[in-house]
């Protein structure tokens, strides 16, 4: 019976992913409307970025359906016990600091962070209960979303002029006023890539996808992660 319902999850899981992967599939709702002032190569180049994070994105999906196919043959054949308490005790510990590292070096992945402790939770649970094997894959996961986000922090490091946002929640707006409606809101330490200046505001792209206008004075040219802050 747990077979059978782990190969439901499975094959759950693997359509999700198979979604994600459709050619053509089109991403909607994060870009911001059309201002012909600011142009469309900066769309391009926004949606570029976007394009790049998303592709990493499915991959650790793809990562993470490869490893269910694998857990799923163990438990079936029997190999799932054979991982001890040791090793899992181990390779938790070492992904809780590689999931904190990455909570501080890309601290606007606010719910990836928090995907990624999740599952260091349900491992840690799952130790208790003494099914090493089954935390171990908890574990790997959250180890890869941890990877995801230290290199996308990398990424953001090594571009040139990137900058981030200091204030807590700041509004990211479709003009250079406080007239201008909102596109979205983002939080303390989100990188931002500017592109223009106007009148004490900044026009800049997001890595979520979405382009606009920031005040100068909430943007830092100093990563969260550095020792300054």
């Amino acid at each position: 019976m747990a077979s059978r319902s782990g190969s439901s999850r499975i094959r759950g899981f693997a359509a999700v992913v198979a979604l994600v992967l459709l050619p053509g599939c089109q991403w909607v709702g994060l870009r911001s409307p059309w201002e012909p002032s600011i142009g469309p190569d900066i769309y391009r180049r926004a949606e570029s970025q976007r394009a790049r994070r998303l592709e990493q994105e499915v991959e650790r999906l793809r990562a993470d359906l490869r490893q269910a196919e694998e857990a799923l043959v163990a438990a079936e054949s029997g190999l799932l016990g054979t991982h001890g308490r040791a090793d899992a005790v181990s390779s938790l510990a070492e992904v809780q600091i590689q999931v904190e590292r990455a909570a501080r070096e890309a601290p606007w992945r606010r719910a990836e962070i928090a995907e990624a402790k999740a599952k260091l939770g349900e491992g840690d649970r799952l130790i208790q209960q003494g099914h090493f094997g089954a935390a171990l894959f908890f574990v790997y996961r959250a180890q890869r979303i941890a990877d995801h986000l230290q290199g996308e922090a990398q990424q953001v490091a090594a571009t040139l002029g990137a900058r981030f946002i200091r204030g807590r929640h700041v509004n990211l707006r479709a003009g250079p006023s406080t007239d201008d409606p909102v596109l979205t809101v983002l939080t303390a330490g989100t990188p931002v890539f500017p592109e223009r200046r106007r009148n004490g505001w900044m026009l800049v792209r997001t890595p979520s996808g979405p382009v606009g206008w920031v005040h100068a004075d909430l943007v830092d040219s100093s990563s969260p992660a550095s020792p300054a802050r």
